[in-house]
């Protein structure tokens, strides 16, 4: 993801806070400094804690894997504590999505396939 209109103490300030919801267990995956903004990625410290994502792919038993990658509500919360330190901060997803002050954020979409649907905002455990 990339984002921009906004400081390196913003983005950390942001982690923090999300990071009181998910049990201090949001870390940051990649964290760039793009010159115009900041490239960045979330995951989770510990994929048996909260705000870790499952995967698409179902096991032999029907389950599905547990990841490393923060799930879309640790995202969601993430673009929300940071509109709220600065309004002006811009997102953009790698799904092509603008997330701003005017709205973007929580937008769902399939990650599955058409026979076996499986949507972001039930990838997870939360």
């Amino acid at each position: 993801m990339k984002v921009r209109n906004i400081t390196n103490d913003d983005m950390r300030r942001a982690l923090m806070i999300v990071n009181k919801q998910y049990d201090n267990n949001v870390i940051w995956n990649r964290f760039e400094s793009n010159g115009k903004g900041f490239r960045f990625t979330l995951k989770v410290k510990d994929s048996k804690k909260a705000g870790h994502r499952l995967s698409q792919s179902l096991t032999s038993k029907s389950n599905r894997t547990r990841m490393a990658s923060a799930c879309w509500h640790v995202h969601g919360d993430f673009f929300e504590a940071l509109l709220s330190i600065n309004e002006d901060a811009v997102i953009k997803t790698s799904g092509g999505i603008t997330i701003n002050k005017d709205g973007g954020n929580w937008q769902d979409r399939n990650i599955g396939s058409q026979f076996s649907p499986l949507y972001f905002s039930e990838a997870c455990e939360c």
